[in-house]
């Protein structure tokens, strides 16, 4: 096997520490070749031998790369994001008409080909901003930017907005957020990849407890929707030199990544890492997706059908090019979107935030927001999940539905599920879940229950009523107490949570206030209830 030293890109004019801020960001955001490794806090580099492997060494994979001709240019374009609407891309590149030496563009597919690039205003500044991840509904994007945070480098957020004069064609985006604290350090945080169902944030950082120079990193969604601390994803994965362009499979269940530091071709290759039976294995993704060159920025779409990278191996336009790889090399298993809109009693939109939680760890998985102008969303889910979707807007009660996604779904699916949200003295149907003629509440009631139990403590001069409800089989009286003893069972649980018992009314009804026709299953399963009513002030 041959070895050879690890090159140095030409264009650095300086190491992370020295030079412009722009050198800096060049350094940052792209890795986008192999970097001698960076000593300390010095400067100085080492010779590291990384061992070469040659064509006979790495298989073939039955892939084409395409390069994207109407997109890429004479400088460097990579980093590719695509929501479910694959008809948009977003990336980054140093083409005429960015603000600084790298932008965040974005392209619509129409009449069969990729539209010229346009600048996405609202998101860049006269600092290099680029490698962006994009949430399936397209309403969240994220992205690195450098100059204005907390380190060299940090991530930030920025939502979909009111269109106002702002084109059909663009996404009228908000003024960008630094992601905070939580996830950035006063070193280097970039090239963040958020998981489609919005559980976990990878990203590239050579903060101190890494294993090398540039690590992936990860946050997962803590329970109340924020983020964890960020993990270093380990041995496994992270190496000695230098691990970038984190990208995760829609379905969760594999790691793209380029690096620098294992066996490979030349300069940076792409790598795939799945955990199988509790143990990380990491493969090669061998040719024509990797070159002698530096392969980076492996993506998915949102939907898991349409593959991406950037290469600047010989023949493209210049520097780094954008292609497109199919078929898609690994299998994304079978996953649920689910879109739907956001109105209110009176049927206008609403701009609400959807809340995704896993009903049986009560464990918030994701966030999303929907779009301000039509009240759409559009979530990506995991199969072998019980989940409850939540919408919530200021001034509204909030609004559960259940939607369990079987683990033994054979294909991807879609699904409709519209929100109707009450104004914030009204009433709402809770997500809880009893046994057949049972009053003990099952764990699955926890999330819905929660909702509640911040929406009485954020409103502390509202009181509610907690009204239980049947269907018309069985004995009357025994309705009644049964949908009496549920209702009670909410009430205890929340009093346990701090919620004072004297703001919580009791109220039995059986089956004496019927909301659909109790001949039918169906029927009888909507009318087998517990309702949360805001009541008039005393």
């Amino acid at each position: 096997m041959m070895e050879r030293p690890t090159r140095v890109r030409q264009y650095l004019a300086a190491p992370l520490n020295g030079g412009t801020a722009a050198a800096r960001m060049r350094y940052g955001v792209l890795l986008l070749a192999a970097i001698a490794m960076i000593a300390g806090c010095g400067g100085g580099t080492r010779a590291v031998r990384i061992p070469t492997l040659t064509p006979d060494q790495v298989r073939t994979l039955p892939v084409t790369l395409t390069p994207l001709d109407d997109i890429n240019s004479a400088a460097d374009d990579f980093g590719v994001a695509m929501p479910l609407d694959t008809t948009i891309i977003y990336f980054t590149s140093g083409r005429d008409g960015a603000k600084s030496n790298q932008s965040i563009f974005y392209s619509r597919w129409k009449d069969g080909r990729w539209n010229t690039p346009a600048l996405a205003v609202e998101l860049n500044n006269e600092r290099a901003i680029g490698v962006p991840t994009v949430t399936p509904g397209g309403e969240t994007i994220y992205f690195s930017g450098e100059g204005f945070g907390f380190g060299d480098c940090d991530l930030y957020r920025a939502d979909a907005g009111p269109r106002g004069t702002v084109s059909p064609e663009a996404t009228p985006w908000t003024v960008p957020e630094n992601a905070g604290m939580r996830i950035n350090s006063v070193f280097w945080d970039s090239e963040p990849c958020i998981a489609a169902d919005g559980s976990i944030l990878y990203f590239s950082s050579n903060r101190p407890g890494g294993l090398g120079g540039r690590d992936i990193w990860f946050c997962r969604r803590a329970r109340d929707g924020s983020w964890d601390a960020p993990i270093n994803a380990g041995e496994a994965i992270n190496t000695a030199e230098d691990e970038v362009t984190p990208w995760l499979s829609p379905d969760n269940n594999t790691l793209f990544f380029s690096s620098n530091g294992r066996p490979s071709l030349g300069g940076f290759d792409v790598f795939a890492a799945v955990m199988i039976n509790g143990t990380t294995h990491v493969r090669h993704l061998g040719i024509p997706i990797n070159s002698d060159h530096d392969d980076i920025c492996f993506s998915l779409s949102s939907n898991g059908r349409e593959a991406f990278m950037a290469s600047n191996r010989p023949g493209g336009r210049g520097g780094f090019d954008i292609y497109r790889v199919a078929p898609v090399p690994t299998l994304t298993d079978p996953m649920t979107v689910v879109r739907g809109i956001v109105r209110n009693h009176n049927g206008v939109i609403i701009p609400a935030t959807i809340d995704v939680h896993d009903l049986a760890s009560a464990q918030q998985t994701g966030s999303f927001n929907c779009d301000p102008e039509t009240g759409e969303y559009a979530i990506v889910l995991p199969r072998g999940h019980n989940y409850a979707l939540t919408a919530h807007a200021p001034g509204y009660l909030f609004n559960s539905q259940q939607v369990l996604v079987s683990a033994d779904l054979e294909h991807s699916n879609e699904e409709r599920v519209d929100f109707t949200l009450s104004p914030i003295n009204g009433t709402v149907r809770l997500l809880v879940f009893f046994a057949p003629d049972q009053s003990n509440l099952q764990k699955e009631s926890r999330t819905d229950l929660d909702h509640v139990v911040r929406f009485l403590l954020v409103n502390p001069t509202l009181n509610v009523e907690i009204a239980g409800h049947t269907d018309n089989s069985g004995d009357a009286n025994a309705a009644v107490a049964l949908s009496r003893d549920r209702a009670q069972a909410v009430k205890s649980y929340l009093v346990a949570n701090r919620v004072p018992a004297d703001r919580i009314t009791v109220k039995g009804y059986g089956a004496a206030q019927p909301i659909a026709d109790n001949t039918t299953e169906g029927g009888r399963a909507m009318n087998r209830r517990v309702e949360l009513r805001v009541l008039e002030p005393k």
